[in-house]
């Protein structure tokens, strides 16, 4: 299977328009090349990936000078590293470039191949699909492919098993047809994850070519669907490499990205079903660093011997195709001569209309094509199968199986695939032993994050009965069982996993050793803030902090070409803006060591001779940078005086340190301000060893304790503010070198922290006079350290030499965690929050300075105000609240204000007209705006108008409660007054009265903050008085006249004490027994009510038969029963009573049919009255 160069078109010729305006066969505008070395390559820790499903990763130019000095008069617009994130040293190393001049790609791969750090350099190329559509419906044997290869008895030995996953790249796959099972699926030309092709099978039959392909490969078996793919049950991961909006699918163009998103996703086998005539490196390093993965690629479609690439790569297995009677196929690429790039050969040709496999429509529709774009899928469906009975197998062994089973055909393009005998020979890798294999989802993890492990053993031919899962460091540890719960890692590090299983012949461990990889999250970020110098790749050399809002910075030529120059930059608003300046010192040749701030306005360098300067010191600014006064007294005028720092503990305290003359470091102390300077006495710090010297801007503080470092790797330390000093030597022997080079930090007074270029880390718990080494785990950066005081947590930063990134420690340097791997020349924080760190610009408004935002106490804006409600031309004070990080920069917003809006802290804004207004809050603490919005907050309001109309009874009764309003006004109280000798009390907009006897007016007025309104009146008169009952009455015989007495009333009710009511105001009433009634009658008005009783006396009711036949009763008189007869069956019952003659009642029947019998033997001997349903008539009955 050796490749070598040269090749030509795989599957079809035709050329894709797709935004290709120079040429048809590589991507217009990009050069791929790689890195004989980059710092990073190796870094093994996880580092943040935004997306997770990109592995490519932006970098500025200027992160690479000598790179950037290459393509320097070239117009590159992005630096690319596509594979950054699979944390693969070899692939870490390839880089694209981009560019919108396309004619000189040609110049600009020639300017990196002549560069010493770069290995090579080439186009990318343009792929193409191998493929001949034919009908859907064409007649024919649907099945013939699988049948040649013996497809049926080779699933009599397996069906497949979903654990194994085979990748389509294509470009595109419907993963939705519904003869598909799909694991995994991206579209990485568009971004999304939906591989789905623009155009189905009936508008453009070549965007149905990789779903073609995922059938032969991966359609389902036994599902009564469709078709049935030689790999049966494997599942499939579908990538498409080819945009939307590309003329057709003709053309491939992101394969690469493809293929490696597939590597990175737990693809087993990759399809390539594409080819071209150009070898691309970078194509074949990606394949070589997948050595695990069985890559098969077509031979192409052109019949020529010209290889095709990728079919033509190292490791790849390339297929050739042939017809049903095992010819090769009149279009497939063959071999000549001695090469063998076309390694086997399987169906694919045009035979009974080619093969039959899913295509792109609506309904999962079927089409036939042929090609070799076909007989690759259709093999590696086979591969899927094979490593579904072994799945240890690798690449080559597979390779050789397939080879050595498959069936010589003479065709120059390798035997044709046998996919029993295929089968039978990976039976034969079994001894009846089980064969344990797994793989998890995810094996970078950040510390209490879980992942989740697939078991992939087979049994060998004996089936498995126990699995004994052991996770190092997981939670749980242990788990038997085929299928283990999610594993929780919660504490940092790289953990070994193990799988034993076993059968009933034997057992096999599998054991991956420091296969998940756990991590701290950051518990921040670095967020991009813009330097502003002019000039791009200015670099960082220093940082000063006074507070979270005033940084300076000192700079340095970062191009490569080591100009000295003397800027700095400041910023008064926590870096949202930075303003650089110009050390105006008077010699432009002066070195600048460092630069130390008091406050924006005050600050201090360092700077020393350099060639042809003259001498160096100190000098001083008053007015932000503006104009610098050299101080005098801190004289550095010896020919061997060099100044290296300059440090304040506060405004007057003060120390200046420069290399040593006659025998000592050349130190100054002031206690004004620096307006004298007084020389530390030689007998107050130790001598320099021969030779030895100081390093520029290399100074730790911590209270009234300060180091400064030497080239001997000895570190000098005051603790009374640079009066007398002490030494000791460090493990290093240079903290600048060339070969070695350090930085210290310390934590406070006694703890401190070296880390040397070689990222080895000492601690020292004395001051620094002794230090112990410290065995670290994680990724961790040599160029500068900062740990911030009186904490437990370091940082280490590094820029290009010993790596381009930045890292945090929790526990004083022992364990790492990266948080980025962007450049980053310095570091210092102020506090836990406050900090920044130095990198390279691009232009006055792109990078250049970092700010650490701390994720774990982010900035919540929040604002109060000193009144919510305003009368119209009142202030309100708005104070700003936010908590965590602290804002540096605010901008408000205030509708119905003036102004309209401001950037004061806590600003006063008057309003004028009438309304209810929001208030807004934009709050940056140099990491980006944080917004709060509050609606309707501020209330501006006026002296209430006169209250609407009173609504309310103007003829109320005395006495009565009566209820009074009128329309509320939001904000307002109100005052009510009422008529003399009324009652009651309200502050809102109705009122509850009791009713006097006096009329007047109800009158209302509004009151604010504003003012008080004028009177509403409601004019008010009391009518009439609660009513008074009174009865006459005038008896004639049984019926009676009734007379209301009463006084006031408007209505009657009368009750006549015998059922009988009336509502007339003098009723007259009939009584139908005779006795003494109680008659009563209630009298109502609107204010009230009254009652009152009569008694009537009735002696001379005359009794009236029932009418003759109506009723009849018999015997009569009567002892024990009588017999009641109606003159029908009554429609409803009838009621029946029964009286004595003195009216009472002493038997009550209701009666239902024409006859009723009734019992009256209990009844005393007398006469009784029988009436029927409430009637007057009634009849005589006489009990003996």
């Amino acid at each position: 299977m050796k490749k070598i160069l040269m090749l030509f078109a795989a599957m079809a010729i035709a050329v894709s328009a797709f935004s290709q305006t120079y040429s048809p066969d590589f991507l217009d505008g990009t050069v791929v090349f790689k890195m004989k070395d980059v710092a990073d390559a190796n870094i093994g820790a996880r580092e943040v990936q935004p997306d997770p499903n990109v592995y490519s990763k932006v970098e500025s130019m200027a992160q690479y000078p000598a790179l950037q000095k290459a393509l320097r008069s070239f117009a590159v617009s992005q630096l690319e590293r596509p594979a950054y994130y699979t944390g693969k040293a070899d692939l870490r190393k390839v880089f694209r470039v981009h560019f919108d001049d396309y004619t000189r790609i040609d110049e600009i791969i020639a300017a990196l191949k002549n560069s010493d750090l770069v290995e090579y350099a080439e186009k990318a190329p343009i792929y193409k699909i191998d493929y001949t559509p034919n009908d859907t419906y064409y007649s024919g044997t649907d099945k013939w492919y699988l049948d040649q290869v013996g497809a049926s008895t080779a699933w009599d030995i397996s069906t497949g098993r979903h654990e194994v996953k085979v990748a389509i790249v294509d470009n595109a796959v419907y993963t939705d047809h519904l003869d598909l099972t799909t694991f995994k699926k991206r579209d990485v030309a568009d971004g999304d994850d939906d591989p789905t092709p623009p155009k189905q099978y009936s508008q453009d039959q070549s965007w149905s070519h990789g779903t073609h392909c995922a059938g032969l490969a991966t359609a389902d078996i036994n599902n009564s669907r469709g078709i049935a793919s030689l790999g049966a049950a494997v599942e499939l991961i579908g990538v498409k490499t080819t945009p939307n909006s590309a003329a057709d699918g003709q053309s491939l163009y992101y394969t690469y990205d493809g293929v490696l998103w597939a590597c990175q996703n737990g693809a087993h086998v990759v399809s390539m079903s594409f080819g071209g005539p150009d070898f691309s490196q970078a194509f074949q390093d990606l394949i070589n660093a997948y050595p695990e993965v069985v890559f098969m690629a077509a031979a192409g479609n052109d019949a020529t011997t010209t290889m095709s690439y990728p079919g033509a790569y190292d490791n790849v297995i390339c297929v050739g195709s042939v017809d049903v009677n095992d010819s090769r196929s009149s279009f497939s690429n063959y071999n000549a001569g001695g090469d063998s790039w076309v390694d086997i050969a399987s169906p694919g040709g045009h035979s009974y209309g080619g093969l039959l496999s899913s295509v792109y429509t609506t309904s999962s529709g079927y089409g036939r094509m042929g090609g070799t774009s076909m007989a690759t899928p259709f093999a590696a469906g086979l591969v899927g199968l094979m490593l579904s009975v072994n799945p240890t197998m690798t690449p080559a062994e597979i390779e050789s199986c397939l080879k050595s089973t498959g069936k010589t055909i003479n065709q120059s393009i390798g035997p044709r695939i046998d996919a029993t005998k295929a089968m039978q020979c990976v039976q034969s890798t079994l001894t009846g032993d089980p064969i344990a294999d797994f793989f998890a989802d995810q094996v970078q993890l950040y510390v209490g994050d879980s992942t989740t492990f697939t078991d992939n053993s087979v049994g060998g031919g004996n089936a498995i009965t126990t699995w004994e899962w052991t996770f190092t460091g997981g939670t749980p540890a242990t788990y038997n069982g085929k299928t283990p719960p999610a594993i929780k890692y919660t504490a940092p590090g790289d953990y070994n996993v193990s799988l034993k299983v076993t059968n009933s012949q034997n057992n096999n461990t599998k054991t991956k050793t420091t296969y998940i990889h756990v991590s701290l999250e950051p518990f921040g970020a670095w967020e991009q803030q813009n330097s502003g110098f002019s000039t791009a790749n200015r670099g960082i050399t220093n940082i000063s902090i006074v507070d979270k809002n005033v940084v300076w910075a000192t700079a340095y030529d970062g191009s490569g070409n080591a100009a000295n120059i003397q800027e700095f930059t400041k910023t008064t608003d926590g870096g949202a803006t930075w303003t650089p300046g110009t050390f105006g010192l008077g010699d432009t040749k002066l070195l600048i060591a460092m630069v130390f701030a008091i406050d924006a306005n005050t600050a201090w360098v360092a700077a020393a001779p350099n060639t042809g300067s003259g001498n160096g010191g100190i000098w001083k600014t008053t007015n932000g940078g503006s104009t610098w006064t050299r101080q005098s007294t801190a004289t550095y005028s010896n020919a061997s005086s060099f100044t290296n720092i300059v440090h304040f503990w506060d405004a007057n305290t003060g120390f200046c340190m420069g290399d040593p003359i006659n025998g000592d470091f050349e130190l100054y102390t002031t206690t004004n301000g620096g307006t004298t300077w007084t020389q530390v006495s030689g007998a107050n710090i130790p001598d320099p060893v021969s030779g030895e010297y100081g390093y520029t801007g290399q100074i730790e503080v911590v209270g009234n304790s300060v180091w400064f470092t030497t080239n001997k790797g000895r570190l000098y330390r005051s603790s009374d503010k640079g009066m007398t000093w002490a030494v000791a030597q460090t493990p290093l022997t240079d903290f600048g070198g060339t070969s070695e080079s350090g930085r210290v930090s310390f934590k406070d007074a006694s703890n401190g922290i070296i880390i040397n270029n070689s990222k080895k880390v000492w601690r020292s718990t004395d001051a620094g006079a002794t230090w112990s080494a410290v065995t670290t785990t994680g990724t961790l950066y040599g160029g500068d350290v900062c740990w911030i005081e009186n904490t437990n947590t370091v940082f280490s930063v590094g820029a290009a030499s010993g790596g381009s990134g930045s890292a945090f420690s929790s526990d004083g340097g022992t364990n790492w965690n990266i948080i980025d791997t962007e450049p980053h020349t310095c570091v210092e924080f102020l506090d836990s929050i406050t900090g920044w760190s130095g990198w390279f610009n691009e232009s006055a408004s792109a990078k250049g300075m970092w700010k650490w935002k701390n994720l774990k106490n982010p900035l919540v804006p929040d604002f109060t105000a000193d009144k919510l409600q305003v009368c119209a031309g009142g202030s309100v004070t708005f104070t700003d609240q936010s908590t965590g990080s602290a804002p540096t920069i605010w901008n408000w917003t205030f509708p119905g204000g003036t102004p309209g809006t401001s950037t004061q802290q806590n600003p006063t804004i008057t309003y004028s007209t009438p309304g209810v207004y929001d208030v807004t809050l934009d709050a940056n603490d140099g990491s980006g705006a944080k917004t709060k919005t509050r609606y309707g907050y501020i209330s501006v309001i006026t002296t209430p108008a006169t209250p609407g109309t009173i609504s309310g009874n103007t003829t109320p009764c005395p006495g009565a409660t009566e209820v009074y309003n009128v329309p509320s006004v939001s904000g307002a109280t109100y005052s009510w007054t009422l008529p003399g000798d009324w009652t009651g009390t309200s502050t809102i907009s109705s009122i509850s009265a009791t009713v006097g006897s006096a009329s007047g007016n109800v009158s209302v007025s509004a009151t604010n903050a504003c003012g008080t309104s004028s009177n509403s009146d409601l004019a008010v008169t009391p009518t009439v008085s609660v009513p008074t009952a009174g009865i006459s009455h005038d008896v004639v015989g049984d019926s009676v006249s009734f007379t209301s007495t009463s006084t006031n009333a408007d209505t009657w009710q009368w009750d006549f004490g015998d059922g009988g009511i009336s509502y007339l105001e003098n009723p007259g009433h009939t009584y139908t027994v005779n006795g003494t009634y109680y008659v009563q009658l209630i009298v109502n008005n609107g204010c009230g009510a009254d009652t009152t009783m009569d008694t009537v006396t009735i002696t001379s009711v005359g009794v009236r038969e029932l009418a003759e036949g109506t009723v009849e009763l018999y015997p009569n008189p009567a002892t024990g029963q009588v017999q009641v007869k109606l003159g029908r069956t009554p429609q409803q019952p009838a009621d029946m009573r029964i009286t004595d003659v003195a009216g009472k009642l002493v038997k009550q029947v209701m009666l239902q049919n024409q006859y009723t019998t009734l019992d009256v033997s209990t009844l005393p001997r007398g006469l009784y009255f029988i009436t029927l349903n409430g009637g007057e008539a009634m009849i005589r009955f006489v009990k003996e």
